[in-house]
């Protein structure tokens, strides 16, 4: 699944490629897609020009002209791509399921189209009107951003949680914004807290230490485009952040800082690879 250095990576490369262009046409393939009636989304997005593509937490937000935004949720395998708008329904891309055609300022034929792909179609997108989009967010009550939040923020938050544990409580987006399985492992072992401690447990110090080091890793995974581990690609290629990974999917094999072998557990559902000698 897509965290925050590719949600980032997505964002930059949609926003070099489509701001300042506007929505000519939307056809969707895959009605299920789309988190509303398929109608009212394109009546929305048609005749929209797009004037930023941003992230909030692992989103992508388009904000469009006339206060309108699209916000796409990646799931598990979402993408962009671009192509040549298509005939028909049956003439989209493999596993492409809604296609918004784009054209010039002061123009009417379609310079490139923007793909929504997702092979296993858990992603969604959903279009908003004026005033419509700061209550849904509300609503997802997402906490301060991985990237930004402040090292009290890191420490108050994940200590309310106080009966998770530390790995549990930084996936949870209503914590932290951003984190996933990968970055949670990489940014623990970096700061050596274990997963397994109790968030309640964080000392404003380690709390301090452990900002430290999620904003190093996530900063030096978006210059390094992400990590391609499955089916992440952004518009403009894939990442290659996946070559440093020190901790994620590397049980049994020697940890970094002391050589111990990394263990592999199980915290809120999740497999989590972990150094028993560095994060007791």
């Amino acid at each position: 699944m897509p965290e925050l250095p590719e949600a980032e990576t997505m964002a930059r490369d949609l926003a070099a490629k489509t701001v300042g262009l506007t929505i000519s046409k939307v056809l969707v393939s895959y009605p299920p897609i789309v988190a509303s009636d398929k109608d009212a989304f394109s009546s929305l997005l048609t005749g929209q020009t797009i004037t930023q593509v941003g992230r909030v937490g692992k989103w992508i937000l388009l904000d469009l002209t006339q206060n309108r935004n699209l916000l796409i949720h990646l799931k598990m395998t979402g993408q962009f791509e671009f192509g040549s708008f298509p005939k028909d329904l049956g003439d989209f891309p493999p596993h492409c399921h809604a296609a918004f055609g784009l054209i010039e300022p002061n123009d009417s034929i379609i310079k490139t189209t923007l793909f929504y792909k997702d092979t296993r179609k858990f992603g969604r997108l959903r279009a908003f009107g004026p005033g419509e989009l700061a209550p849904f967010l509300n609503n997802l009550n997402l906490g301060p951003d991985a990237l930004t939040a402040s090292a009290e923020e890191y420490h108050v938050r994940l200590t309310k949680a106080a009966r998770k544990k530390l790995k549990a409580a930084l996936l949870d987006q209503t914590i932290l914004a951003g984190f996933g399985n990968i970055y949670a492992d990489e940014t623990l072992l970096a700061a050596r807290l274990s997963p397994l401690k109790a968030a309640g447990d964080l000392t404003l110090a380690e709390a301090t230490i452990l900002r430290t080091e999620a904003i190093r890793i996530l900063n030096l995974a978006i210059t390094h485009r992400g990590s391609t581990v499955s089916s992440y690609k952004a518009p403009d290629g894939a990442g290659s952040y996946q070559d440093q990974h020190l901790a994620y999917g590397k049980q049994g094999q020697p940890c970094p800082f002391c050589g111990q072998p990394l263990t592999k557990t199980t915290v809120g559902g999740r497999t989590t690879v972990h150094c028993p000698s560095c994060q007791k």
